[in-house]
């Protein structure tokens, strides 16, 4: 056999995608392209090439950063699609990469701070070690749970960062969500582990007639009690403070919760539905804003995501399956998933 017979199906492979070796490598440090999405976010660079193509160099001087540096950094993100290098030195966003911008609808800027912020890299430093040892890796790393840790005064600006980022987090969900499902079947909606109520707000502004309750805990509720009076919905939009593994408000006919059971195990995530299941009345409906991860090989998000609560939490993502279990054994019977155009679905339930 000639070396031009062995050569040819290597140039035939490699036409077709990346070589292996390439694809090893590429997934071995995918930490270089969150480190480069914190550079890009951390100086509003899509903001300053937003209207389009823009030299390296001036966005250099715009943001006193490095050119030569700052250059190499684009150049990475265009190959995960955030920039298009359109002419030498030169770059304009993708369609991905105008997300990116503050002033974009449903922004995700401050999600991306959140998920490249450097506390992610001194928790999965020990990523391995505590897994294998059955720990959970922040709470190996921190000595104490993730909530409790983000509500230490001398962890403030690091909570600031999670609560930005679940707020930007929002506002990519809320307008699937109503494109999605009629949430104008109901009279009062209640969100429970709501935030400062970025969804409800949302849901209460598309419905005019519907009113809502944001519930979470005291030091949440707080805060989402400015949000409300902000969007001028004091009148049909009120607060309460609860925890949720004790019991759940009353009086709602629909219960909202958007990425909340992800957080917890099976046990702890019944105990919540559980108390839902204790005052949802025979009609209403439960609406879980979450990730369905898809069988098989698919792509998805929520396998990356399921990581990230394996190392942050003593959470998991679900399949549709899992989720129809999980269900059943509270009280609930799935009724059906609607898929959305962003990265969480929503889950029908109806109690049993």
């Amino acid at each position: 056999m000639s070396a031009a017979a062995v050569e040819q199906p290597q140039h035939t492979l490699s036409a077709q995608g990346p070589a292996p070796a390439q694809v090893v490598i590429g997934a071995g440090l995918g930490f270089i392209i969150s480190s480069c999405m914190q550079t890009f976010t951390k100086l509003e660079v899509a903001d300053r090439i937003a209207k389009g193509t823009t030299k390296v160099a001036d966005l250099a001087s715009q943001t006193n950063f490095p050119e030569d540096a700052l250059y190499r950094i684009l150049r990475a993100l265009e190959m995960a699609g955030i920039v298009c290098e359109t002419a030498a030195r030169a770059f304009a966003l993708t369609d991905a990469g105008s997300l990116l911008r503050t002033d974009a609808q449903g922004s995700m800027r401050d999600i991306i701070q959140y998920m490249t912020d450097p506390l992610h890299y001194k928790v999965y430093g020990s990523f391995t070690d505590s897994l294998q040892r059955g720990k959970t890796p922040f709470e190996d790393v921190f000595g104490e749970p993730v909530f409790k840790w983000f509500f230490r005064p001398e962890n403030r600006e690091e909570a600031e960062i999670f609560h930005k980022g679940m707020v930007s987090f929002s506002s990519t969900c809320a307008p699937a969500f109503l494109q999605s499902y009629d949430f104008t079947q109901f009279q009062h909606i209640m969100d429970l582990g709501g935030g400062l109520g970025g969804i409800v707000r949302a849901i209460l502004k598309a419905c005019p007639k519907l009113k809502g309750t944001v519930a979470d805990l005291p030091e949440v509720v707080e805060q989402a009690n400015h949000a409300i009076a902000a969007d001028g919905l004091n009148s049909r939009c009120c607060t309460v403070a609860c925890d949720f593994f004790k019991a759940v408000p009353s009086g709602a006919d629909a219960y909202f919760m958007k990425h909340i059971l992800h957080d917890w195990n099976d046990q702890d995530a019944t105990c919540i539905l559980k108390n839902i299941r204790a005052v949802i009345p025979s009609h209403g409906k439960l609406i879980l804003g979450e990730a369905v991860v898809p069988t098989h090989g698919t792509p998805h998000p929520a396998k990356l995501i399921d990581i990230e609560m394996m190392t942050f939490l003593q959470g998991k993502e679900r399949t549709e399956p899992e989720w129809r279990a999980l269900l059943s054994g509270a009280g609930f019977k799935l009724n059906r998933v609607i898929y959305t155009k962003s990265p969480l679905d929503l889950i029908e339930a109806v109690p049993t």
